[in-house]
């Protein structure tokens, strides 16, 4: 074929399926339309007419020295809009317009919605579909004006509560400050902070001190050492002693000559030289001529050093023995002794100073254990003190953010961030917005198109059946042998018969059957023994057994028609015979094989039915008796048509499959399950049965889709061919 004329005669085809869907719904669809046009209608008549108003709210952004969105939280845009759209707003606006009832009574009798949003230019506009035309004129302007009335109020309110509640607060502060004063000093005397200073104040120089004495008395511990070399001299050893008594002496500051504005008076100057000493604490100032008295021994030192000098003069004139060289001797003698004196004098000076420091130092040393104590205590004094004024500073801060807090909701109550001023109406309509004829047709016209073409196809998308034999080839790999149609009968299953001409279209469509069944056995074996079966009860087997039975005796065929469903086998019935004896009767020995066959009003047709129903028949059906009988039976007849139970919950289909050549599968057509089809088609797989294909029965061709499709198999076919022929 052209592929161009293939795709347009591919195109005609699902054209032809979808012409037959809605020709097979088209009651349901007609239906749908007219329950869509019907709700439009309802709806147009009993529907509340709804005007259409727009309005504009201008807003003036204010800078203000105090932010008042803070302070109440209304000062934003979305909160105005959620606070004008409240439904106590609403049903104030309502009451200003002499309209009762609660926001939701409102809103479904008089303003069905309202809408506010922010245009491009920062200013509101505020939509109003109400139920009246004088609500869609008032509405918006009464709505801002409530609004800003209950704002004011509110503030007025919240300030006031405020105000009342910071009072309170702000003397509950007040009153914990002047409690705090109070225990602070408490505090101060339960831990004698006071004294704890003080005995601090009067311990803290002991270190220094300690280390001091330390460090003087090992000056003076080395001095006492060197002292007591016998090699020295007084002068000597008193140069040693100068040495750490100079450290101990005090400053002294040399006065220069006087000024001709101070007095001239030795005296005087003596006296201001000593007060001014006084004042100095630790230094003292003296003149040069108190120098010599610092250190006597200094002098005697000269004394003697000058009688030295004199008497090694005077030994170069006299012996040692004059008078004058006696005297020198001892002038120097008398000086020695001085020094000596001075030297023991000094000496004692420096032990007691020592021993003094001796016993300084071991006081101090008792003392540190006790310092410690008290400058730890003073720490932990301070860490409390810093933490209750931390606390007290809390307090003060509570306070004052509060009392900032009173000023600025005394100065913002009346003052707004965002002024708001209502600019009129720019848009209003006297007529009813809603409902909407034209538009109500197109929708209701629209709708209805969309449920009479959705849900029709809906129904077939969720038909999980097959009527079709491309279909099935398609999805179960399998031939389709041919259909069987659709009989309306009110009496026993319809049998094929040439002799009545209206069942000639039947005789065909098993003659179709036939010939596509005797065209197997060159792919497989050939249809000697063929096993009939489906997958569910009652889909129409034991007719289509029959009439292929029937159809191959027709041609001279001797042939069997075999009923193996010894559980409810109803073959007999078809052809007017009691059920027994039959198989199950053969196979138990109760009838010998030519009691059971029986031959009917078909030529060439023979019968064995089921015989006795019994509930074992799996167990005959797989006995070697059996197997004998199929074996003597395919010597004795040309074709042996086996009619079967069900596949899907019984074995008998399963065990008789060996002794077939081949299985012929029925199904029903838009009927059987997909998943069913599915599950025993795979278990006879499982068991290698060898398909000849399937038939599809009880096709109802009066369905638009399936005459187009298989017109050729269709009675009215069949009748004019007949009548032409006559003719």
């Amino acid at each position: 074929m052209i592929p161009g004329l293939k795709k347009r005669v591919l195109n005609l085809h699902d054209v032809i399926m979808y012409v037959a869907i809605a020709r097979k719904h088209l009651r349901l669809m007609l239906l749908l339309m007219a329950a869509s046009l019907s709700a439009g209608l309802a709806y147009y008549v009993y529907a509340r007419p709804v005007y259409y108003a727009r309005a504009l709210v201008q807003m003036d952004y204010l800078a203000l020295p105090v932010d008042t969105d803070k302070i109440y939280h209304d000062g934003r845009i979305r909160a105005i809009i959620r606070e004008m759209m409240a439904p106590h707003i609403v049903e104030r606006t309502a009451r200003k317009l002499g309209l009762k009832g609660s926001a939701r009574e409102i809103a479904s009798k008089y303003v069905l919605k309202v809408s506010i949003r922010q245009n491009s230019e920062k200013n509101l506009e505020i939509e109003v579909w109400p139920t009246t035309a004088p609500l869609a004129n008032v509405w918006a302007e009464t709505l801002v004006n409530e609004f800003l009335s209950y704002r004011k109020e509110k503030r007025v309110h919240d300030r006031d509560e405020i105000f009342e509640a910071y009072t309170r607060e702000t003397e509950e502060v007040r009153n914990k400050l002047i409690a705090n004063i109070g225990k602070r000093f408490d505090f101060k005397d339960e831990r004698d902070s006071q004294k704890t200073l003080i005995e601090l104040n009067e311990m803290r120089s002991i270190p220094v001190e300690l280390v001091r004495i330390r460090k003087r008395l090992d000056e003076l511990g080395r001095v006492r050492i060197q002292i007591q070399d016998p090699a020295l001299d007084s002068v000597t050893k008193l140069s040693l002693i100068a040495t750490v008594a100079m450290e101990k002496t005090p400053d002294i500051n040399f006065l220069g000559p006087l000024s001709q504005d101070s007095n001239s008076s030795g005296d005087t100057a003596a006296d201001d030289g000593k007060n001014s000493g006084q004042t100095s604490g630790n230094s003292m100032v003296v003149v040069p001529s108190m120098v010599s008295s610092a250190r006597p021994w200094e002098g005697l030192e000269k004394q003697q050093q000058q009688l030295k000098n004199e008497r090694a003069e005077a030994s170069k004139i006299y012996l040692p023995g004059h008078h004058k060289m006696i005297a020198l001797t001892k002038q120097m003698e008398d000086v020695r002794k001085q020094l000596d004196a001075e030297f023991q004098v000094a000496q004692n000076r420096l032990e007691v100073e020592y021993q003094h420091l001796l016993n300084k130092k071991q006081d101090f040393e008792h003392k540190l254990p006790q310092y410690a104590d008290v400058n730890k205590k003073a720490d932990l004094i301070k860490l409390d003190s810093t933490l209750f004024d931390n606390g007290q500073l809390r307090w003060n801060s509570i306070y004052k953010q509060m009392m900032q807090r009173l000023q600025a909701l005394d100065y913002a109550y009346d003052k707004e961030r965002i002024d708001l001023t209502f600019a009129g109406l720019t848009e209003v309509h006297d007529r009813p917005v809603s409902p909407n004829r034209m538009k109500l047709l197109i929708f209701t016209l629209a709708l209805g198109a969309v449920l009479a073409l959705g849900i029709p196809f809906l129904i077939e998308y969720l038909d999980h059946t097959l009527s079709n034999l491309d279909q099935v080839e398609s999805a179960f790999q399998l031939r389709g042998l041919g259909i069987v149609p659709k009989v309306e009968t009110t009496t026993a299953p319809a049998l094929i018969d040439t002799e009545d001409s209206t069942k000639s279209s039947l005789v065909e469509n098993f003659r179709v059957i036939r010939t596509n069944l005797l065209s197997m056995g060159a792919l497989s074996k050939p249809p000697h023994v063929m096993m009939i079966t489906s997958a569910m009860p009652k889909e129409g087997k034991t007719v289509v057994s029959s009439n292929l039975a029937i159809s191959f005796a027709q041609t001279g065929s001797k042939t069997l028609l075999v009923d193996t469903d010894l559980r409810r086998g109803r073959l007999h019935r078809l052809f007017g015979y009691r059920k027994s004896p039959g198989l199950s009767n053969v196979l138990l020995g109760e009838a010998t094989l030519d009691e059971a066959l029986r031959p009917t009003t078909h030529e060439n047709l023979t019968v064995l039915s089921a015989g006795r129903h019994l509930e074992t028949g799996t167990e005959l059906l797989g006995s070697q008796k059996f197997a004998d009988l199929m074996t003597l039976l395919r010597g004795t007849f040309d074709r042996i048509v086996i009619d079967t139970p069900p596949v899907l919950g019984l074995s008998e289909t399963s065990i008789l499959q060996r002794y077939v050549d081949g299985v012929l599968f029925v199904i029903w057509s838009g009927h059987t399950p997909i998943r069913n089809m599915k599950a025993a088609i795979e278990m006879l797989n499982g068991n290698g049965a060898n398909f000849y294909g399937f038939i599809l029965n009880r096709l109802d061709l009066n369905a638009t889709q399936n005459y187009y499709q298989y017109y050729y198999y269709s009675h009215d076919y069949y009748y004019n061919t007949h009548t032409l022929e006559n003719a």
